[in-house]
């Protein structure tokens, strides 16, 4: 189920993995544990943003500024983790290879940016951070 899903997810925007000899290396190991990587990542990256930095330690690390850092941050992780993926499974490295790690950036500013919504009200200092909706205090 994993592997279909982030199969579909991957190829839904990249097309069939290049060359064909690897697309089944692709859609049983690097599509699910890249994208595995990615969610757990993002949102160890988010919990320590939020809770652990801005209410465990009050660090002031708590405006968009700082916010945007921790994004950045989390996108150079997830433009690294697929191109250990594919060459840690002896796949080529190629064109195919980079713009699955451009997708998976783009995927990984859209669940940082979810994730920051919903795990923001937990937060004693980063409560409005990246933005003051949904909360009202």
């Amino acid at each position: 189920m994993i592997q279909s899903f982030f199969s579909g997810l991957y190829e839904m925007v990249l097309g069939r993995p290049i060359p064909a000899n690897f697309t089944n290396d692709y859609r049983e190991v690097v599509f699910p544990n890249t994208g595995l990587m990615l969610f757990i990542i993002t949102l160890a990256i988010v919990i320590l943003y939020y809770y652990v930095l801005n209410r465990v330690m009050s660090t002031g690390l708590y405006k968009t500024q700082h916010w945007v850092m921790f994004l950045i941050l989390n996108a150079i992780i997830a433009f690294i983790i697929p191109i250990t993926q594919v060459s840690s499974n002896d796949i080529e490295t190629h064109s195919y290879t980079y713009m699955f790690a451009f997708v998976n950036v783009i995927y990984s500013l859209i669940l940082f940016f979810v994730f920051s919504i919903l795990l923001k009200r937990g937060s004693v200092q980063a409560w409005t951070t990246p933005m003051k909706w949904p909360n009202k205090r």
